[in-house]
């Protein structure tokens, strides 16, 4: 890529400063060397890659982790792996992934991560747009034979190096490698490991990129730096979260996106904490290691951590020592928060995108139950999160409009004039030059907590009326029939659209129009907004990051319509 395929300039570091945006001189290497300094045998990563069973899941010290990325970087470095260039992994959730962090920090290299649930055509079109170097793999899963994909982009990166984090006892063809062996000890019996003062990695630098797509088509990627994606968002985060060395925070959710890397390696990282990363998610394994591990900590989105807290399995005394729930990617319904409430576990959420990451999140200390349950916070430092109407002017406390984010930014990889698009830079006099539109509706209070009534796209206009599905879901998600609930609008040739309520129920329950209906009226809910029509679903359709597909819900009862038309 050229050096000019940016949106970047220095300048935009000046005005994160003025908004009071923190930044540092350290990359994740760095604050990897300073814990196994600080903490040494302390546990830092356990997994579950090779087993749930306690005798399968990994261990590891800071320590041993810093020894082995040390290796890592090293068998790198004999190899000849070019600094500046791409590795993509394509991994489930394991130690190794973090890893690949720490190390392409340290040798100046950019890390894609990509979501094993991308089919064949999406990941080989990935590669062509990324070209890395060097991939790290697994050889199959759930059916997707990713070994023999990368092996076929060998056509178009006939020099691709493939890494294989492979399982017990299986065998790799010729030409493709064992991860274990970069891992290996014997590498500093060539190299000392104060050789790696040599290497110094600019934080303004692009190290990640993170997936902005679903799992159908090629993913946008998002470029991120440490100074950005770090030290503005994940340390903000990290410190109003109130997260600390003796929490041990599970992630429930995968590490190759946005929320993964924040949760599963930006916080534990900075605050010395330990992690457990889940490899394969089950609502009762949750509850279960909660208790086994002495978990403080869940982490991950609204979707998977209501389907633990609904879940039979879900108990107080399995759950004691849980202390708080940090969730990104989506609201969580006032019903799982009250519910974690009850059990004294405080739910903290981080409102953002992929483009720009978390923008703003609560303040803890001292925050009302209404701001706990409602709020996606207030803005971080080095952030300008205005809400502005339909001609572009900054609304004040109590309006409702778009809401717009600010944050250092340089665009997608390869992609510069969606990077515009995006970021609304064709136009220099435009006086959002540089904002993303989130297309997110919202509306701050006095108090400066800004509140996400909806999406401009999700809103429903029924016979001239605005609609804010999430509005409506909050209400019915108490509901004792309602395990998980999502509003849409249907096409109707008279209103133009009326409320459609697709609805997982809980076992043995089929909620009615009528049950919604009744329970709306009961507590004074404008009869425009009730559901008109219900969808009973086994299970909500859910793209990589856990969000609910309200385009596919959308599309689900378009077509059922026509089948009945």
């Amino acid at each position: 890529m050229s050096s000019a395929d940016t949106l970047f300039r220095f300048d935009q570091v000046l005005r994160s400063k003025q908004l009071g945006g923190r930044h540092f001189n350290w990359v994740q290497w760095d604050l990897l060397r300073r814990n196994a300094r600080l903490y040494g045998q302390r546990e830092a990563f356990v997994d579950s890659f090779y087993g749930i069973e306690p005798a399968k899941r990994r261990r590891r010290s800071w320590s041993q982790a810093y020894r082995e990325v040390n290796a890592l970087i090293f068998h790198w470095l004999k190899a000849g792996v070019p600094r500046g260039s791409v590795l993509v992994s394509h991994l489930p959730n394991c130690i190794e992934s973090a890893y690949l962090d720490f190390a392409t920090s340290k040798l100046s290299m950019i890390h894609a991560g990509l979501n094993v649930d991308l089919g064949k055509s999406e990941t080989l079109a990935a590669l062509r747009k990324l070209k890395p170097s060097i991939v790290v793999i697994v050889s199959q899963w759930h059916g997707r034979e990713l070994l023999e994909w990368y092996l076929e982009a060998r056509d178009f990166l006939p020099a691709l190096r493939i890494l294989v984090l492979a399982q017990d006892g299986e065998a790799l063809p010729p030409g493709v490698e064992s991860l274990a062996e970069d891992l290996e000890p014997t590498i500093f019996e060539e190299y000392d490991e104060g050789l790696l003062s040599y290497l110094h990695t600019d934080p303004l630098a692009v190290h990640e990129l993170l997936p902005t797509a679903g799992t159908t088509g090629v993913p946008k990627l998002s470029r991120r730096t440490t100074v950005d994606w770090f030290h503005v968002h994940s340390v903000a985060i990290a410190e109003r979260a109130g997260h600390n060395l003796y929490d041990t925070r599970l992630l429930i959710g995968p590490l190759s996106g946005g929320s993964g890397r924040l949760w599963g390696v930006h916080t534990p990282l900075y605050t010395g904490g330990r992690s457990f990363y889940l490899t394969e998610f089950d609502e009762k394994i949750v509850v279960e290691l909660t208790q086994e591990e002495g978990v403080t900590i869940w982490v991950w989105n609204p979707a998977l951590i209501t389907r633990v807290v609904t879940h039979e399995s879900f108990n107080g005394e399995a759950i004691r020592s849980l202390r708080l729930v940090s969730y990104s990617g989506a609201p969580m319904s006032r019903e799982v928060i009250g519910k974690l409430l009850d059990h004294g576990v405080q739910s903290f959420n981080v409102y953002g995108t992929s483009e720009v990451g978390g923008c703003m999140s609560p303040v803890l200390a001292g925050i009302s139950e209404d701001h706990l349950l409602d709020a996606a916070g207030v803005p971080f430092e080095g952030f300008d999160v205005p809400v502005v109407d339909g001609q572009g002017r900054r609304l004040p406390a109590g309006e409702v409009g778009e809401i717009l984010i600010w944050n250092i930014h340089h665009g997608y990889w390869d992609a510069m004039e969606e990077s515009r698009a995006t970021y609304h830079e064709a136009d220099p006099e435009d006086p959002w030059f540089g904002y993303q539109h989130t297309g997110d509706l919202g509306v701050y209070d006095q108090e400066g907590y800004l509140r996400v009534v909806g999406r401009k796209k999700d809103m429903i206009l029924r016979g001239g009326q605005n609609i804010f599905p999430k509005e409506i879901e909050d209400y019915l998600a108490p509901h004792p029939k309602v395990r998980d609930v999502a509003l849409v609008g249907m096409p109707d040739p008279v209103l133009g659209e009326r409320v459609c309520a697709f609805v997982v129920p809980r076992a043995g329950e089929i909620p009615t129009v009528g049950d919604f209906q009744n329970y709306l009226e009961e507590r004074a809910i404008a009869k425009y907004k009730w559901p008109e029509r219900v969808e009973v679903l086994e299970a909500m359709p859910l793209g990589p990051g856990g969000k609910i597909q309200k385009l596919r819900l959308r599309e689900m009862i378009e077509e059922t319509l026509r089948r009945e038309s």
